[in-house]
């Protein structure tokens, strides 16, 4: 559809639109007018011809006569064929070259007619002036071939009028200014009419956009009120079929204006009770006011808030509900969404009872073990002094050697159970989170000696030897000796005993990639894949038939492992039963102190 043109740049001088595209856009809409006028001059035509008669009558049969007359037929085969055979708007220039021949034969052969005919002068003008008038008001050709044809018809008349009567030249003079006249009158009222029909057009362009717009800002609104009812009743069935309990709610006095039945299930409410009562009255809040301004301001970004509700039989529940401002048939309302979390509520609050009662216990045996720790160590410090005085005889012979062994077995066993008490000790402080390492640079294969030394005794008497290969030079690191010493005393007590007479047990340290690795290895019994985590839990004794013959407690590799994980470390296990066992102590490089290089050492 074209716009109207600038007011000043809408029209040519011959009253036709200067845009080129708009111009061919009117006359595409103007064609069947061009037809019809066209047709309409066909009378005229008609007498044009006709007017042969007269030429016969007026100079007779002859050549002028037969000229005139096939000029005359040629008009008007011009202009049936112009009617007849270019109807389509294609066919325009076609029509439009017609319609000019017709003009410029009846400009050539009207003046020669009157000349010839000897017409009288004043009819003879008369049918000048009409066929002016005809040629610009009904002819539908261009005004600037109107205007060319239409003065060359007024100067041949002109022409011929010395011919048709005696004037003068005056006369001559006045009657040239009276066609002038006429064809000005004709172009200024065809440029008048083209402005008034473009002008036309103009306004049902306009009638035509508006009328458009209009239709599409009604099918709009009309899709927007089909969508506005199709979401509306989507709405509604979503809200009634929702599980769980939302409602709408006026915002301003927080009556209830819609509930599905979930909420009405909820709160004990029967359907027909449903509408227009008061929310709040089922707050069992103290501040209620501020935390439902806060509620509802929170708007769809605000999360849940939670809430303890009372049903309307009086049991409470706990829920988060959340909130959000809609407009529900033409008015704002606050879509309130319940989630009822009173299960999950008790369950918390059970969990917080149950770490209550845990932490009391833990308390309690915290407690307990630092009380019996002094209650059991000082009993157990005077039988291993006394019995050491009784094995070593300091105060003298005993006399019978079998009260010799007794001293030995009772500090041996006394011995025994400090080290367990230690262990138990140890572990309750770590796993509590009171165990504190006491870190600083250390020699490493002071360590390993010191840990290997302890547990030489019993490797001897199992005819089981002990071989180190430490770094050299000798590693420096940063670590509390004495927990680290713990480690490897329970491992490589572990690797002794659980490995057969005349075997090795293999104490190893590298640095690697990541990691500084000390590694104790045996050739015992070995503990099946699926076993090792349960080695790794205090208190568990697994099964073999070492294990069933050798005393311990089950905590050894728990221990060894809190402590090394102290250390910024992690412990693991590779073992294949009846193959043998290897622990490795990963710990951090950033406990090393210096570079080292391998080298060996055997015990």
């Amino acid at each position: 559809m074209h716009t109207a043109p600038e007011a000043g740049h809408a029209f040519s001088w011959t009253g036709e639109f200067a845009d080129p595209v708009l111009e061919d856009a009117y006359l595409r809409t103007s064609w069947s007018e061009m037809h019809s006028r066209l047709r309409a001059l066909m009378v005229g035509i008609y007498v044009f011809v006709s007017w042969a008669v007269f030429d016969f009558l007026t100079i007779g049969f002859g050549w002028p006569f037969v000229l005139l007359t096939c000029a005359r037929v040629c008009a008007l085969g011009a202009t049936l064929m112009a009617l007849k055979f270019y109807r389509s708007l294609d066919d325009r220039r076609a029509f439009l070259i017609c319609a000019g021949i017709t003009q410029a034969i009846v400009c050539v052969v009207a003046p020669i007619s009157l000349m010839l005919g000897q017409v009288q002068f004043a009819a003879a003008l008369l049918s000048i002036v009409v066929i002016l008038f005809a040629f610009y008001v009904g002819l539908p050709t261009r005004l600037s071939v109107n205007m060319t044809l239409s003065s060359g018809l007024s100067l041949g008349f002109v022409a011929v009028t010395p011919f048709l009567t005696d004037v003068s030249l005056i006369t001559i003079l006045e009657i040239a200014l009276l066609f002038g006249v006429v064809n000005a009158i004709g172009a200024e009222l065809v440029r008048a009419t083209n402005r008034l029909r473009r002008d036309g057009f103009l306004t049902l362009v306009r009638q035509q956009e508006l009328y458009d717009q209009l239709k599409r800002e009604v099918e709009v609104r009309q899709e927007a009120e089909q969508a506005m009812r199709a979401t509306e009743e989507s709405f509604q069935s979503i809200f009634y079929a929702a599980p769980l309990p939302i409602s709408l709610v006026d915002p301003s006095t927080f009556r209830v204006m819609q509930a599905n039945m979930a909420a009405l299930t909820l709160f004990g409410i029967e359907d027909n009770e449903a509408d227009g009562f008061d929310v709040r009255e089922f707050f069992d809040e103290e501040d209620l006011p501020a935390r439902l301004d806060r509620l509802v301001l929170g708007g769809r970004g605000g999360a849940p808030v939670e809430f303890r509700l009372k049903r309307r039989d009086g049991t409470i529940i706990w829920a988060l509900v959340s909130a959000a401002l809609v407009h529900f048939q033409g008015r704002r309302a606050l879509l309130i969404g319940i989630q009822d979390v009173t299960a999950r509520h008790k369950e918390a609050e059970a969990l917080r009872e149950a770490r209550d009662q845990a932490t009391a216990a833990s308390r309690s045996k915290s407690e307990f073990l630092a009380n019996m720790s002094h209650e059991l160590r000082t009993p157990l410090n005077a039988i291993i002094g006394f019995s050491e005085a009784l094995e070593r005889e300091l105060f003298g012979p005993v006399g019978n050697p079998r009260y010799r062994e007794y001293a030995e077995d009772i500090h041996d066993s006394g011995v025994h159970l400090l080290s367990l008490i230690n262990d138990i000790l140890d572990l309750s402080k770590i796993e509590a989170g009171h165990f504190k390492l006491h870190e600083d640079e250390t020699d490493l294969d002071h360590i390993v000696a010191a840990a290997t030394r302890i547990v030489r005794h019993r490797a001897q008497q199992a005819n089981i030897a002990i071989e180190c290969r430490l770094p050299e030079p000798a590693l420096m690191i940063v670590a509390d000796e004495r927990a680290l010493k713990q480690v490897l005393i329970n491992l490589v007590s572990n690797a002794v005993k659980f490995s057969p007479d005349g075997s090795l047990v293999v104490v190893e340290a590298q640095v690697t990639a990541h990691s500084l690795r000390i590694s104790v290895a045996d050739k015992g019994v070995g503990i099946a894949p699926e076993d090792i985590p349960r080695a790794l839990t205090p208190f568990t004794q697994l099964d073999g038939s070492l294990s069933r013959t050798h005393e311990g407690t089950g905590l050894g590799l728990p221990l060894a492992k809190h402590l090394t994980e102290l250390h910024d470390g992690s412990l693991s296990i590779e073992s294949e039963v009846d193959a043998g066992t290897t622990v490795y102590v990963d710990l951090p490089l950033s406990r090393l102190v210096g570079s080292v290089a391998p080298k060996q050492v055997t015990l």
